[in-house]
């Protein structure tokens, strides 16, 4: 959040400092309508096909990392689907 979102508030709030913004992280897709949000922001494209996305900043990169010692026993991944095969904390949205 401080590398993307942050720098895109503070001319915001420096302009009209009587806006509040608060921030909820949350891992789910949470559907900012009915949880009455005016605002939502999401990494990469998990934008619901009735919402409008502006893109307000770069690609962010991924990686993935392990020991030496886990990738001497067993093979780096090259395409995502290789992670099925390794023992990694899974993150399913």
């Amino acid at each position: 959040m401080d590398t993307i979102l942050l720098p895109k508030l503070i001319p915001l709030l420096a302009t009209d400092p009587d806006i509040k913004v608060e921030v909820v992280i949350d891992q789910g897709l949470t559907d900012i309508v009915i949880q009455r949000f005016d605002a939502g922001f999401r990494l990469g494209k998990q934008v619901a096909g009735d919402m409008i996305a502006v893109r307000i900043g770069p690609d962010v990169r991924k990686g993935v990392v392990g020991s030496p010692a886990y990738f001497a026993a067993m093979p780096p991944p090259v395409v995502l689907q290789d992670l099925t095969h390794h023992r990694c904390i899974k993150l399913r949205m």
